[in-house]
């Protein structure tokens, strides 16, 4: 019994199949991870740095000179207005609040809520304004403010900083903390080049602050009398 080959064109059509098949697979694969796709990138970064100021003239220049719009405009943003919503001081602590108080050592506390509305500069985020809500509690040894978004703005759906000061000592110790999600319409397979780009934003965001509070401390830290600076 004889048993037949099989021709080299029943192999060459097999061949070119094969070949058909996977560059239709390919193909599908490519479109697949080039669909534009909505994704949250989101961005976060963190920073410790010294103040050449002592703490307590670090404290009295922050209150008392109104540093929101020097460190917001330092962040791709503008400050286009501000509400205080409730001022809570605590005194019990102090004995002679008014005169501590000039002399730039007090041992009041106080606890304050703004709204900030501040203008957005990036085009991308399709929103031009956002409004934060900023709680800012001083302490005789301390300072905590954070800084967050009520709701999302355009593409920009959470935003969120944090600044820590305390006695240092070569100064006043600072520690800031920068968060903030994005979606974006982004083919699925560029999604890490939109996480790249946010977190490039959060790096940046966090260097202009610090880089903001350095100088708003410098420009104020050689005078005798820190002056209240009148609201805006």
């Amino acid at each position: 019994m004889k048993t037949s080959l099989p021709q080299p064109s029943h192999f060459r059509r097999t061949g070119v199949i094969v070949v058909v098949l996977l560059a239709v697979l390919v193909a599908l694969l490519l479109g697949w991870q080039l669909r534009s796709i909505e994704h949250l990138a989101t961005g976060q970064q963190q920073r410790s740095f010294v103040v050449d100021c002592d703490f307590d003239k670090f404290r009295q220049i922050m209150v008392r000179k109104n540093a929101t719009a020097a460190i917001v405009e330092h962040t791709g943003m503008r400050l286009i207005g501000e509400r205080i919503e409730g001022v809570v001081m605590d005194t019990s602590q102090d004995d002679r609040p008014l005169l501590n108080a000039i002399r730039g050592v007090t041992k009041t506390e106080v606890s304050a809520v703004k709204e900030l509305m501040v203008q957005l500069e990036n085009p991308m985020l399709e929103a031009s304004e956002l409004v934060l809500t900023q709680n800012a509690d001083i302490h005789p040894d301390h300072i905590d403010v954070t800084t967050v978004s009520k709701g999302p703005a355009g593409r920009l759906k959470h935003y969120q900083t944090t600044l820590d000061a305390k006695p240092d000592p070569e100064g006043t110790r600072v520690a800031l903390t920068v968060a903030l999600d994005v979606l974006v319409n982004v083919p699925s397979l560029f999604k890490y080049r939109a996480d790249a780009g946010v977190q490039q934003a959060a790096d940046d965001a966090i260097n202009g602050q610090a880089a903001a509070i350095e100088a708003f401390i410098g420009k104020h830290a050689g005078e005798s009398f820190i002056l209240p600076e009148l609201m805006r």
